[in-house]
């Protein structure tokens, strides 16, 4: 099943020490299939910074165990909501729409 993360930022700046955690926990989560994408949403009016991130997992509850692992979430420097997401139409080919400065995480195994 597709997940999509939204995540609301309380605090800011953070601190390195923890973003450097929360990469820590975010990039085997790509290195594993598990996240798909994931980016941050500028602030627009009274709309806080916020996130995104689509991601696979079994079932609603371990989508959700697996977001509350997350460092940022566990800090209070954060709020998340996990929505299933249906596909219905995408590109033909979704790895020309990107350009070559967004990382890409590949898979391990």
């Amino acid at each position: 099943m597709l997940f999509v993360l939204l995540v609301t930022y309380l605090k800011g700046p953070l601190p390195e020490e923890l973003l450097q955690a929360h990469r820590d926990w975010l990039y085997p989560q790509f290195e594993r299939g598990t996240f798909l994408l994931s980016g941050g949403l500028d602030a627009i009016g009274d709309r806080p910074p916020s996130a995104i991130a689509l991601f696979e997992s079994d079932s609603i509850e371990e989508a959700q165990e697996l977001v509350d692992s997350e460092p940022l979430f566990n800090a209070g420097a954060v709020t998340h909501q996990v929505v299933p997401f249906v596909p219905r139409v995408r590109a033909a080919s979704l790895d020309d729409r990107f350009p070559a400065d967004v990382a890409s995480v590949a898979l391990v195994g």
